[in-house]
């Protein structure tokens, strides 16, 4: 019988001035020597007006 985890994380910046928005990586991956199958993902980045880039 496989365990079956879920995975819900927000990161939320806030500033106390004007800040400039710059390219941001983000690894959402287990680490290579671990076996643990990804059944699905999702990825939901806001604003909407950005640029993903998936490698």
């Amino acid at each position: 019988m496989a365990i079956r985890v879920a995975l819900n994380h927000k990161t939320e910046y806030r500033y106390d001035r004007l800040v400039t928005l710059q390219p941001h990586v983000v690894r959402l991956r287990p680490a290579p020597h671990c076996r643990t199958p990804i059944v699905s993902y999702s990825l939901r980045v806001e604003p909407s007006e950005n640029f993903l880039n998936w490698q």
